[in-house]
Parts: C-alpha cells; structure tokens; sequence
C-alpha cells in the first residue's frame, strides 16, 4: 500500500471509530470526539473529503454514510445564517470557512457523484452561501497572511464551481495582497498583526509552521489552478527558501516562530501539512519531492493506533492524541492521491545539512549553522505575537540542535506555556511540564529574568579558524519585558561551533544559572560523572562536557516535557564559576 493510503486508511479508521453515532442529539450526532479535548472540534468536518475519498476507493459505505453525518453536524452547530462556519461552538471566529469551502468543493469535484442529486444539492448551495460571505469579510485584508492566501484559493474554487466572475476576481485581488508579503529573500512575511508591521528591530512577522503547512501549499495551488507562471515561479523561490527548515527526519525548525506555541516538531497543530505543496511544484523542482517524502515519513514515525500524536515524544509520555491533526493532514494525503502526485515522492538530502556557512535570516534574526553532521539555529528574534510575552524563544537563544544520527536535541518551547488558542491547545496531564528552551536565568524579586525572554539582544557572527563563532549580548529580561538592572542582569554568551563539536561560554551574574534541556526519551542511558552527562541516543553518545561551572541534574534521570514541540528532555542545570560558565558538545 502507498505511504499517502496506508496513513489515510489509519487516521480515517479511527476518526470513524470515534464518531458519534448512538446519540440522536442533532448538536452531538456526527461530531467526531477528540480523546485530547474531551469534546468536538469544530472543523472537525473537515473529514468529509477524506471519508468520501475512502467511501470511493475502498467502496466503503461507511465513510459514505460518515460524511454525510459530519455535513449534517456542521449544519446544526458550526454553521451560521450569514454562510459562515465558526471555528468551534463557543468561538466567534469565522476565518476557517475558508477550510471548510475548500474541502467541501474538492469533496464534491473528485467524489461528489457517490451522492445522491438531493445531497449534492444541498452540499453545493451550502457552499454557495458560505462564498458569499467569504467575498464580502473584509478581515481577511488585515489578520493573518495565511488567510488572504487560503481565501484566494477558495474565491477561484467558489468561482469555477459555481460559476461566479467575481470570486475569481477577489481571489485574484488576495493574491495579489499575499504576493507582496514574500520578502526579497523568499520567506513568507505576515503572521501576525499587523502582517505589513517591522519590530524593532526590523524583524518581520514569520511562522515556519503556517507558512508551511498551510499559507505556501494552498498559494502554489492557487498559482496552478490559475496558470500565474509569474507566481509559480515565485512561490518556488518561496518553497524552496523554506526547505532550509526542514531537518533530515522530516522535522520542520519552527524553534522560533511567531506562532511556535503550536508547534509540532513535525509543523503545526491545526494547519494542514506541507507534502501537497511541495508535490504539486515538484514537477519543476524535483527535490520538493524530497521534502514531502521526508515529512510524511515523519507524520508516519508519529502515528500511533491510528491517531496522529503532535509531537514525536507525545505518544510515549501518555499524553491523548487530539483529533484536530488527523483529520487536518488527512486532507493532505486524499490531496496527493487525487492528484496523482505520490508518484513525485523521493528520497535523497535535504538542503539544510548541505550548508557550508551560516545563513543569516534577517526576516527574524536567526542563523542558521550546520557543522560535520549536525545543524543549529539561534535567534534573537523580537516578534510578539498578539500580545503573547514569552510566546518563542529570543535573546540569543540555542533554539535548535539537531544531529544526523542522535536526532533533536535542543528544541525551544515557549518561555511560559498557556493556552493562547484553547481549542486548537493541549492542557498538559502531568507534572514536570517545563520549558524546554536553553537560557540563563535567575529570579529576582518573585520574578523570573532570562536571556530567553530579552528581545533587545544584539547578535554577530563570525567564520573562525576553530569554526563559526556567534556572540550574543543583553540582559536578563522578565516576560513583560522589564530588564534586570544591576549586576546581574548583563549577560554574554559565545557559541562556537566546529566540525564535530559546539562549546557554549557565557558571562553572567553571580546569581544566575544556566539552564540546559536535552532532549532525550525515558528509555534512553544515561551516564552522569561530576562534570559530564553523556546521553546514549540511537546507537551514538552525545556528550555534554562541563568545562567552566557546576553541572546539576535537579530531577535525577527523570524527564521533563513540553507540548511544544512534544518532546522530553533531561534537565541540566550548571551554577556558574566567578560569573562564567562554558560547555561543550562532543558527538
């Protein structure tokens, strides 16, 4: 069976299993229950094209009888008299009916001659109502990038289905806002407010994971669909600038996005998957190939009794697995498979462990560094997203360490975990939920100060005879952005990173510590000694040698762990010596 089936066939199993059936209640009949949220997302109607496709190929009523269930739930709960779909019942917001028009349109294009002609009818006016609305909702102009995108392509799928000139043109009016949004360099610019906006430091608003998972793939369907060889040839630059992002495992470096409280490792919790973008620019750029290919063996490395888990340690520490990602990527997958693009699929190398020098992301104040076998991403990126303090890692942060063989092992998390979308979330079960971003810190006055907070650092970087040198300068910070004044609160941090080794110095305050998450899953060996931690990841020792300071393992060998981006970590902690600590990685 093919990659694309065999996950389809599993999540969509189980989104059936869970589907309410016995219950008459209008409001619960149809719904799809997530074992995470203890309840019905709102989207969760997003299936119908999964469960049709399947109903089509597998010549499986259920999925048929499954589909037609989900559209009548929608109608009774998420559906509003203005034609739009809210994104759960007690949500206001209306943006997502642009998911749900696309879905339903491709539902009914590829599969809609499984319904009978009372269905099909109803279905295709239900979308002509929600078209309407779409034309008309003028938010799309200012919020988030990903929605002009994905409402471009759902105004000239509106506008061939139905018929109507003028979805296409406000489609092609969307585009157009969108097109400006890519920097010279090929990053998608615009998630968050405002999405045209600078930071202080001249940063621009930038989520890895949306742009993605979402924002790119459904902008290069667009640009085919209409035969814009300009924008194709644009959003190929776009998707090919992204790919540095991607890690030979699939995993997807969004350790610093405007959004990376959503953050999956794999990408992002509710948008829906990278492979259908990348496949469908394939046919110029076979290596997109490569990058679909990588990630879906990844959602695959993450799939667990048919659920989708967000994250790859998530499944393991017992967390539920939320629905909302299933039924998300499945759309994803009926995608490739409608399109005949499975075929595009490739293995080979990705180019982020190609780099030969570091590459500088103005966009966000970001480098990116790779050495003999392994890549590393810090930043000092000052982006607040929406009033989210604490929301990615900044200061000058090690947010990610990634090696070819021992996989991740540094990943930031948000500084302070909440709920900034409480039903797109996970609240965590357990104890021991930390943050999992290296940084120092201390406490002071019943606050909390850390490099990981400080959006005013200043960072260089510098091509050495011992390797690429990066030097960070600020000050400890709180998470409403108070600096720590008095000795304290300066701090400097050198990372110097050689062919097969990184040495991490910092010059702090007496009082402050540095705080060391090291991915690592429960069943893995730990070797400690009184300067060393060595840590026996798949068949490869990586060793975390104290050269200045005092190591501490304050939790012993037990994990922490953080949803974001659903991994565990063994906690290191070294006190400094005279104000100093250095450190070095050995693979």
């Amino acid at each position: 069976m093919s990659l694309c089936g065999d996950l389809l066939r599993q999540w969509c199993g189980k989104l059936l299993e869970l589907q309410v059936r016995s219950v008459d209640n209008p409001a619960l009949r149809g719904g799809i229950l997530c074992p995470a949220c203890a309840g019905i997302h709102g989207r969760c109607f997003d299936a119908i094209y999964p469960f049709l496709y399947l109903a089509d190929a597998d010549k499986d009523e259920r999925y048929l009888e499954g589909a037609k269930m989900l559209f009548d739930w929608a109608e009774q709960t998420v559906s509003r008299e203005d034609g739009s779909y809210v994104n759960d019942t007690n949500s206001e917001w209306k943006g997502t009916t642009v998911f749900s028009v696309i879905q339903l349109i491709e539902a009914l294009e590829y599969h809609g001659h499984l319904l009978d002609q009372e269905t099909y009818d109803k279905w295709k006016a239900r979308i002509a109502k929600a078209a309407e609305f779409l034309c008309g909702f003028k938010t799309f102009e200012v919020c988030n990038v990903n929605y002009r995108i994905t409402n471009s392509l759902a105004m000239h799928l509106c506008g061939e289905f139905l018929g109507e000139e003028k979805y296409i043109r406000r489609g092609r009016e969307l585009a157009g806002l969108a097109a400006g949004q890519i920097t010279e360099s090929g990053i998608l610019a615009g998630e968050g407010r405002p999405v045209n906006g600078y930071s202080a430091k001249g940063c621009r608003p930038v989520d890895i994971g949306y742009n993605m998972e979402e924002s790119l793939p459904s902008f290069i369907q667009y640009a085919y669909l209409t035969g814009d060889e300009e924008l194709k040839k644009l959003l190929r630059k776009a998707l090919k600038r992204h790919m540095l992002f991607l890690l030979e495992d699939g995993g997807m470096d969004n350790s610093f996005g405007t959004r990376n409280y959503k953050w999956t490792y794999w990408g992002s919790r509710t948008s829906d998957g990278c492979a259908l973008g990348y496949l469908t620019g394939a046919d110029v750029e076979p290596e997109f190939g490569i990058a679909a290919y990588k990630n879906l063996k990844l959602l695959e490395q993450c799939t667990h009794d048919g659920f989708l888990y967000g994250g790859p340690h998530v499944w393991e520490m017992g967390e539920a697995p939320c629905v909302h990602h299933a039924f998300s990527h499945a759309k994803v997958l009926v995608g490739i498979l409608d399109r005949g693009l499975e075929e595009r699929l490739m293995d080979g190398k990705l180019p982020r462990m190609e780099l030969k020098h570091p590459v500088y992301l103005e966009e966000t104040d970001t480098y990116l560094v790779t050495g003999d076998g392994y890549t590393a991403t810090v930043t000092g990126y000052d982006w607040e997203y929406l009033k989210l303090p604490g929301g990615h890692a900044s200061g000058g942060t090690l947010s990610l360490l990634w090696h070819e063989r021992a996989g991740l092992l540094i990943g930031s998390s948000m500084g302070s975990y909440s709920l900034k979308e409480p039903n797109n979330m996970q609240l965590p079960r357990f104890s021991r939920h930390e943050c999992l971003s290296f940084r120092l810190d201390c406490e002071e006055g019943g606050n909390e100060y850390s490099s990981m907070y400080d959006y005013k650092s200043s960072l260089s970087c510098e091509e050495t005879a011992s390797g690429t040198a990066v030097w960070v300068s600020g000050r400890l910070t709180d998470l409403d952005q108070n600096q720590l004044q008095g000795e304290n609160g300066a701090y400097e941090i050198e990372y110097v990173f050689g062919k097969d080794s990184i040495c991490v110095s910092a010059v702090m305050g007496a009082q402050v510590r540095c705080v060391l998450p090291l991915i690592s899953e429960k069943d893995e060996e730990i070797i400690r000694d009184e300067n060393s931690v060595l840590i026996r990841k798949n068949g490869i020792d990586v060793k975390a040698v104290v050269k200045k300071g005092k190591l501490d393992l304050p939790y012993g060998v037990e994990r922490i762990y953080n949803l974001v981006p659903g991994a565990e970590a063994l906690k290191a902690v070294i006190e400094p010596e005279c104000g100093k600590i250095a450190f070095c990685f050995s693979f």
